[in-house]
């Protein structure tokens, strides 16, 4: 937090007493009223700026050029206290937010890169999660389900669903993107995903083996690209249809690609139970009291209705009539000589042109 904003705050807080002017390094390079201002600070604002920035300020009249935004700042914010706008409830709402930011800076985010994290921590987290680092191929698949307990069923549930595929087919050449779905609902026995149009959502290869049977699990992925279908397909309780969705790739990461991001998300962790204990332990060390009944009385303005067509464009679509005074002819309108262009209008001033303009 730099100097002017500590002196600020403590104005706006009313703790002038327990504030003190905090110590500034480095040779000044100007003053402004009681205020300096330092090398150090210079160049702490300008490494806060992005290096691509950051390199047009090696020449001294550059240089000048930053230093003289500072000093700008500065007279504003003079002017800003002698005025009183530290006192303002906007203002000091702002600076209580700066304070906060400033706070939990300090409090908890230095250990926030994790670089304390042991390695031994990571391999627990990396084992105790294994399942977001490897991953087997998934697809998504949709089928329809005709039952048949003998040969005789099986043979004409093969020949129902050769004939739903071919309508499925001739559906979906139409332009019917639907169409397996909605034959799925109104065809397939299957009574829990027939609701969903045949639907099966994302598994494995295992998973859908051990929740249907290895015969439907090694179509569903002999299926290449989204879109493709297989079947008649004989299994076990009877015939079915299948078609392909989408699939994901498998993924494999070993614990040495995983370090850095496992790494990350437990400092992430870590910094938000820090902030919840420490928040907890701020309130249980300070008298904290609701008046439910004052909050319940407070009204809440409803959002303003959306602008209408011609204020969401900026245009007047009734533009005011000019008047004239009364009995005045309105003025004479210019004639140009015929083939020639009337003489270019001059733009109207934009408002980036009026900063530091003449």
């Amino acid at each position: 937090m730099n100097t002017r904003l500590a002196s600020v705050l403590c104005i706006a807080l009313a703790a002038a007493p327990a504030c003190k002017k905090s110590e500034k390094s480095g040779p000044a390079v100007a003053r402004v009223g009681d205020e300096v201002i330092t090398a150090d600070e210079v160049r702490q604002r300008l490494n806060e700026t992005s290096p691509f920035l950051r390199a047009r300020y090696s020449t001294i009249e550059r240089k000048k050029e930053f230093l003289e935004n500072m000093v700008r700042n500065e007279l504003l914010a003079q002017e800003a206290i002698r005025q009183g706008f530290d006192k303002s409830p906007a203002v000091r709402e702002q600076m209580k937010r700066a304070m906060i930011q400033e706070l939990i800076k300090r409090q908890l985010d230095a250990k926030l890169s994790g670089s304390d994290i042991p390695d031994e921590e990571l391999k627990k987290f990396y084992e105790a999660h294994i399942d977001e680092f490897v991953k087997p191929e998934r697809a998504r698949v949709l089928h329809i389900f005709l039952p048949a307990t003998d040969a005789k069923q099986r043979a004409e549930a093969r020949k129902h669903a050769a004939t739903l595929l071919k309508d499925i087919d001739g559906r979906e050449k139409k332009g019917e993107v639907n169409a397996f779905q909605s034959v799925a609902m109104k065809e397939s026995k299957d009574p829990l995903s027939a609701p969903m149009g045949g639907d099966l959502r994302f598994l494995s290869k295992d998973e859908l083996a051990k929740a249907y049977n290895p015969e439907l699990a090694s179509a569903a992925f002999d299926l290449k690209n989204p879109g493709d279908k297989a079947g008649p397909l004989d299994t076990p309780a009877g015939v079915e249809l299948v078609k392909l969705q989408v699939k994901t790739v498998a993924l494999s990461r070993t614990l040495d690609e995983s370090k850095e991001s496992i790494r990350q998300r437990m400092a992430r962790e870590r910094r938000s139970r820090d902030y919840d204990e420490w928040v907890k332990k701020l309130r249980e060390g300070t008298k904290v009291t609701i008046y439910e009944q004052e909050l319940e009385k407070i009204q809440v303005e409803p959002a303003a209705p959306p602008p209408g067509p011609s204020a969401q464009s900026g245009i007047n679509v009734h533009p005011p009539l000019q008047a004239f005074p009364t009995g005045s002819p309105p003025p004479a309108q210019k004639v140009f000589p015929a083939g020639s262009p009337p003489p270019a209008q001059k733009a109207p001033p934009t408002a980036a042109s009026k900063i530091g303009g003449n």
